[in-house]
């Protein structure tokens, strides 16, 4: 402070002594030379350090232990901080050492500080992957196999030629990926939170900037489908797909896998799943170690397909294969889907249980697999064990809302569960995801269980408020006022599930995601004795999905129950031709065709029908492939090319084709085996004969 005070009483001298000659607006007098003021300085950098130190020690705690700067005189003094700054102000190559001066293997350490005390033997050592990973993204490095250095910055080859603009201003050829990494990310940023526009903005700039980067065109096509958009988001993917087929950002000579696999998810939500499929098989062919590929064309096949579990099996176990020829790590995706469908199609607990473990040994942190995981010991009685799951993802992921809905769900099938308990875990699930129709609609169902009618109704007409979309939500709502003996809510409750969920290009019926609406509410009209309607609905559910085994077993049931065993018999004869090999849903159909026979009292059909399913079943079992306990077939997996060949068109082992129809439109007919016998349908105007036309006769001239 005297030194202060000292540079002032000065200064002020000289401005007195100098009055004449200097002006108030000179330099000198606006801009005068500054002071360092080191108490402002010392309370501007360590007051907050002293206070909460001094708070920890009234409250008897121990204080963090301080691993910054010393402080001591040199760093109070400003040397210390001028020599940081100096060392940020070097250039990036007097701080890193050049690519050909350092193997890649090698490691290069820091040189000593010098006021770095005698006791410290070890030295900080920088990553060299890391370092010239940041190098190549500022820079615009592309190296190739042999660690060659290629400038990437642009699509000229010539030096001279690296940089040129437009007269318009914009740069002609590639721009660094730097800039391009930086686009995607605030755009993905803005997308996660919600701001579609922003993220569209930013999207459509990425395109600009790079339009051989397939990460702008996938994350458009994300936007314009969360706005319904979906024809521009299939045009944006197919756009994407016929530009990237260069070398880099992830492309391959035969595609980009990450935009193929996307294109063929937009297909399968539209219901074209032969269109989704071959999609899936082209992802698969550009790049085999593509994981999403594989498990997407697994679920397809075995789940919408119903392909059975080993056409599933060959798929998971040819994406590990091809994951470790490729020398990247195993996925937990793969396994978690994998174990998935043993446990849910195959009903093998202890293989999926093994591949759950897989999965976690890969990703200790997987969410998926342990609430899979804990919903499957859940559904086996081992509750201990269930909770145990729900609590490790809980601890890591709290703001899981479909693990605190599973959690809840576990504990109220509980005979001696806490009902209050049970609903706190649900209103826990909403306060966290308040959006989530799932969470909705299992909450109402458990109020309804406990006799609150009210704010079962309640609480489903918020599950399709926040989804419209969510036909599980419609088809609860619906079922709930049938059972409460008012059927004409009923009826409108359906009929507004199928508007809101009707899928663009679903045709009359609204595709896959109503036929669950359409058979509930043929349920409805056959308990109201409205024959006619249920037959229409039923109809129409199995236009939606012609797979749907509830609709085709509730369809059958009213048909025999009127005494029609004529018409239920067709009725299962042809939704068994709709499966192309034998799956748990052939299984459950030939079950309930055996149990109507039994019940009409004929005997010598219902052991027929026994027959026929026994012998399918078997043959199943022998042409299906043997794993391993460990996740490997006995049996070599066939390659790539062999795998993919197989297609939704391919018959039956146990079938030959015996005719087929040139022109469908023109016949209209159908051909199936039954009970070793060639039969055949005709539609009746197709039946009539008509009469050759009269040639015209000769007439002399």
């Amino acid at each position: 402070s005297t030194e202060i005070e000292k540079i002032r009483k000065d200064r002020y001298a000289a401005m007195s002594n100098n009055t004449k000659t200097m002006s108030l607006w000179s330099f000198d007098s606006l801009f005068p030379q500054p002071v360092l003021d080191e108490d402002a300085v010392q309370r501007d950098l360590y007051y907050v350090k002293e206070r909460d130190e001094l708070k920890l020690k009234e409250r008897g705690e121990q204080p963090v232990e301080d691993v910054s700067l010393p402080r001591d005189d040199t760093s109070r003094s400003g040397s210390q901080a001028e020599t940081v700054i100096s060392s940020f102000e070097s250039p990036l190559n007097d701080v890193l050492p050049s690519p050909s001066a350092v193997t890649p293997n090698e490691t290069v350490t820091l040189a000593e500080s010098p006021n770095t005390t005698s006791s410290t033997n070890s030295t900080p050592q920088v990553d060299r992957t890391l370092t010239r990973m940041v190098e190549d993204r500022l820079y615009g490095y592309r190296r190739s196999a042999t660690g060659i250095i290629e400038y990437s910055g642009s699509t000229f080859t010539a030096p001279e030629d690296a940089v040129k603009f437009r007269p318009d201003g914009i740069r002609i050829g590639r721009p660094l990926r730097v800039n391009c990494d930086l686009l995607t990310h605030h755009a993905k940023t803005a997308l996660r939170r919600g701001k579609l526009e922003e993220a569209t903005d930013l999207y459509s700039r990425a395109i600009t900037m790079d339009p051989f980067d397939g990460r702008g065109y996938l994350g458009l096509s994300r936007c314009l489908s969360q706005k319904r958009r979906f024809d521009a988001a299939k045009k944006v993917l197919k756009r994407g797909i016929s530009i990237c087929t260069t070398m880099e950002n992830g492309n391959t000579p035969d595609g980009n896998p990450f935009l193929l696999q996307a294109l063929g998810v937009l297909e399968e939500r539209f219901g074209h799943l032969g269109d989704a499929e071959r999609r899936y098989i082209q992802a698969a062919r550009a790049c085999p170690s593509h994981a999403a590929a594989w498990v997407s064309l697994a679920q397809l096949r075995t789940r919408k397909l119903r392909q059975g579990p080993s056409a599933g099996r060959v798929c998971y176990a040819t994406a590990e294969r091809e994951l470790a020829r490729a020398g990247r790590r195993r996925s937990s995706y793969v396994y978690t889907a994998w174990a998935s469908m043993e446990y849910k199609k195959a009903g093998d607990v202890r293989r999926a249980r093994e591949l759950f473990e897989m999965a976690l040994d890969v990703d200790p942190k997987c969410s998926a697999a342990w609430l899979q995981l804990g919903v499957m010991e859940g559904n086996k009685g081992n509750v201990e064990r269930a909770r145990e799951c729900f609590e490790t993802v809980l601890k890591f992921d709290q703001r899981n809302s479909r693990v605190l809905q599973a959690y809840a769900v576990m504990e109220s099938k509980q005979p001696d569960s806490d009902s209050r308990e049970v609903i706190d875990m649900f209103e826990r699930a909403l306060r966290v995801n308040k959006n989530d129709a799932g969470v909705f609609q299992a909450y109402a169902l458990y109020v309804a269980e406990l006799g609150d009618i009210k704010g079962a109704r309640d609480l489903l007409r918020q599950a399709t408020t926040v989804g419209k979309k969510h036909a599980a939500a419609w088809q609860a709502w619906g079922v709930l006022e049938t059972r409460c003996g008012t059927p004409s809510e009923a009826r409108n409750i359906f009929q507004q599930g199928i508007w809101s969920c009707a899928q663009p290009g679903g045709g009359q019926s609204g595709g896959r995601r109503t036929a669950r609406l359409w058979q509930a509410w043929g349920v409805l009209e056959s308990q109201e004795q409205e024959h006619s309607a249920a037959r229409r609905c039923f109809s129409r559910a199995l236009d939606a999905d012609s797979r749907n085994v509830a609709a085709v077993t509730a369809w059958t049931s009213m048909e025999a129950s009127l005494g029609n065993y004529a018409d239920a018999r067709a009725i299962f004869e042809s939704a068994l031709r709709r499966f192309p090999e034998p799956c748990e849903e052939t299984r459950s159909l030939w079950r309930s065709y055996e149990l109507m026979e039994v019940k009409a009292g004929n005997d010598e059909r219902a052991q027929m029908v026994y027959n026929r399913g026994m012998r399918e079943a078997m043959m199943k079992d022998r042409n299906e492939e043997t794993f391993k306990d460990q996740g490997t077939v006995q049996q070599t997996v066939p390659e790539v090319e062999e795998i993919l060949k197989k297609s939704t068109s391919s018959s039956r082992n146990n079938e030959v084709e015996v005719l087929r129809w040139g022109k469908r439109d023109a016949y209209e007919g159908e051909v199936w085996m039954n009970n070793g016998s060639i039969e055949g349908k005709m539609p009746k105007k197709k039946m009539k004969k008509t009469k050759p036309a009269k040639r015209p006769t000769d007439t002399a001239p």
